[in-house]
């Protein structure tokens, strides 16, 4: 596992940079293109480019470490029929202890928390840069009077947040039942 803690750090401090950097070259541009507009538009347009370059290239630059962190929680039930995956999954998620100490069940269980305590963030990470991504061009439409493009971006918008916050919300419920699960495990 420590080769996957490895490869989380290591993504992690590429990401944040190529992200700011993004976010950077974006507001510099939107900066560029929005003369001639109100105060309120030029912000829009400004953050929006800002957080489509930043979240994009965010994303783009967890793929290949989500790519190597699948694994990480895939490799410990491999093994293991569908319905045998599902109680392992449950009782990590919900900080439920699995089988006895020291059974075969109890360590895949381990291995399989271990591995989502290490690749959860990223993933949550990934997928709200991709987000900010997709929904950042259509901030500056948020504005506009026209049925087309402002009611599109409005629906868009709204949809992109609710989504966003039911998976974060979910995210964190699977990562704080993994992180209890290690500590019950720790405490054995």
């Amino acid at each position: 596992m420590g080769d996957y803690e490895g490869i989380a750090r290591r993504a992690w401090r590429r990401t944040t940079w190529i992200a700011i950097a993004g976010f950077v070259v974006g507001a510099v541009f939107g900066a560029l293109f929005s003369d001639g507009e109100d105060a309120l538009n030029r912000c829009l347009i400004i953050l929006g480019f800002g957080m489509s370059i930043g979240g994009l290239g965010g994303a783009v630059s967890l793929f290949p470490a989500t790519s190597k962190l699948g694994p990480s929680m895939q490799w410990p039930v491999r093994e293991l029929d569908k319905p045998q995956r599902k109680v392992v999954r449950r009782a990590v998620f919900s900080g439920r202890l699995l089988g006895e100490p020291g059974s075969e069940s109890a360590h895949r269980a381990f291995d399989f928390a271990r591995g989502a305590a290490v690749s959860l963030p990223t993933a949550r990470a990934q997928f709200l840069l991709l987000y900010a991504g997709i929904g950042g061009p259509q901030l500056p439409n948020l504005l506009r009077d026209d049925v087309w493009s402002g009611g599109i971006a409005r629906g868009l918008v709204t949809l992109l947040v609710l989504i966003t916050i039911g998976i974060t919300i979910g995210f964190g419920r699977q990562l704080r039942g993994t992180r209890r699960y290690l500590a019950a495990v720790g405490r054995e």
